[in-house]
């Protein structure tokens, strides 16, 4: 078995960093870009099961006996060495996602038992967008991906890992079920995906493209990378969702994508379905929205990241030099108002989740496929310096669980703080009498008399942490990687 490993920082980098998480002056000496790099990937994994597998934040539904059995099947070859998957008690699985609720438990936590884990369905907003469905859908087949990594999960003959490899097969069980209601109970006769009160989230229909693709793309492929084989391979799947993709690509022909948000997002989706189509006329699309995002006016951080994240697209896509320019000049907008001191832009005094994810998913982008154009020692500061204020010490994250809960044996032995920061409590300790999941909250506004973030709305807002969670686990693109290549 092979610990995970992360990307390589060099020791005069190291130096440089030394100074409080690259200068914040609240953050820990020690914090560096790889603990928040391992801690975007708990945080993307601790949201998306909390979400998918107990909140029961959504239409839930029970896979047939038969089915779950078959998939135990498949990841254990050997259920008699000690290490066998085991179906927890209480687990409530989605086949369409609410918008969001309150994590608050209602109920003293057993880790053992999902029925404590429940969230109060008093406090749910009952309602569906494409955006919530799609970034979740995106998110539960990228972790099957990573818990499809033989040297870290193992592989059914192996002894350790069972739990997890049988996890990943929930999630793709999970994604797929999700999709295949989206593509067959809820799609329009026009191809678009309406919200659940009529309305269509036009950014939430390039977030679902981007879905489709990436499932007909894995689900069709004889092997997943850093594994052997693919036990979700599913021919007939993959090609109700390609037609799906093809679908509602045709209902996005004469869209016009409005703000960089949406423009963005949709160069970002383009991106996913020209991996798939491998289609000259989806690059030329593609390339005639992200000029269309060089010159599109942003008014906040957040929306300049998503100018960023979809220009680093459209730079790696096209290898148009023009791309490059531009995303290295609107990244060294987003830098040039940042204060490292404080952790914060002196142009914003809150971030959604969703701009925490545009944020950090930029500057990802940007230190590993920008080169030169940028300085990557300033990147590397960045990067762990708002990770830090905004997701950690603000409290983003409302809670971690302990070490042994979320983890298996063969995963507990790196450092304590790539499994969640010290200052986040465990969740019986997170607020109300029960506490709150290990998940996101909403929003995050500065607090002149601390000088840090508070959270400001601690409710669950699932477009944007499945966003951040997506984000979060491609800081290791060397394993799961969100930036698909285009031929």
């Amino acid at each position: 078995m092979q610990i995970r490993k992360t990307f390589t920082v060099g020791m005069a980098l190291l130096a440089t960093l030394a100074l409080a998480g690259g200068g914040l002056k609240r953050g820990l000496p020690q914090f560096m870009p790889v603990d928040a790099e391992e801690e975007g990937y708990w945080y993307s994994r601790y949201n998306l099961g909390n979400l998918v597998m107990r909140s029961g934040l959504g239409v839930t539904f029970q896979p047939p006996k038969e089915a779950v059995m078959q998939m135990m099947q498949m990841v254990d070859a050997n259920p008699g060495d000690g290490d066998r998957p085991a179906v927890r008690k209480g687990i409530r699985l989605l086949k369409l996602v609410y918008v969001g609720g309150d994590p608050h438990y209602t109920a003293k936590l057993d880790p053992n038992d999902f029925d404590t884990q429940h969230w109060d369905p008093a406090g749910f907003e009952k309602r569906t967008t494409a955006s919530a469905s799609g970034w979740t859908i995106m998110k539960e087949a990228e972790w099957a991906k990573q818990f499809h990594v033989d040297d870290h999960f193992g592989t059914p003959a192996s002894d350790f890992g069972a739990q997890w490899r049988f996890v990943g097969m929930i999630m793709n069980a999970s994604a797929k079920t999700q999709a295949k209601y989206l593509a067959t109970q809820m799609t329009r006769t026009d191809g678009l995906i309406p919200n659940s009160d009529g309305g269509i989230d036009w950014t939430g229909q390039w977030v679902m493209l981007e879905a489709y693709a990436n499932l007909a793309d894995y689900l069709a492929a004889p092997t997943l990378p850093h594994s052997a084989g693919n036990r979700y391979r599913d021919q007939k799947a993959a090609g109700l969702f390609q037609g799906a993709a093809e679908r509602l690509y045709a209902a996005l022909a004469h869209r016009q994508p409005q703000g960089a948000r949406e423009l963005s997002q949709a160069v970002q989706a383009l991106t996913w379905y020209a991996a798939l189509e491998g289609d000259g006329a989806v690059k030329g699309r593609l390339r005639s929205l992200a000029l269309q995002l060089t010159s599109s006016a942003t008014e906040n951080p957040g929306e300049l990241a998503y100018k960023v994240r979809g220009l680093v697209e459209a730079w790696r896509v096209t290898g148009d030099e023009f791309f490059r320019r531009v995303a290295a000049r609107s990244y060294q907008e987003l830098v040039g108002d940042y204060n490292f001191d404080h952790g914060m832009f002196k142009s914003a005094t809150g971030h959604s989740i969703d701009d925490v994810a545009a944020i950090m998913g930029a500057i990802n982008a940007s230190r590993l496929f920008l080169g030169d154009a940028i300085d990557q020692d300033r990147a590397e500061q960045f990067f762990t310096n708002f990770y830090e204020s905004a997701v950690n010490l603000s409290g983003l994250q409302q809670s971690v669980p302990p070490i042994p809960v979320a983890k298996g044996k063969f995963e507990q032995d790196e450092p304590p703080l790539y499994y969640g920061y010290p200052t986040i409590p465990k969740p019986p300790m997170a607020g109300g009498p029960y506490g709150v999941a290990p998940v996101f909250a909403a929003s995050i506004s500065w607090d002149a008399a601390t000088g840090t973030f508070k959270v400001s709305d601690p409710r669950f807002d699932t477009a944007g942490a499945m966003h951040a969670s997506n984000e979060f686990i491609w800081f290791h693109n060397d394993e799961v990687n969100g930036f698909p290549e285009v031929k």
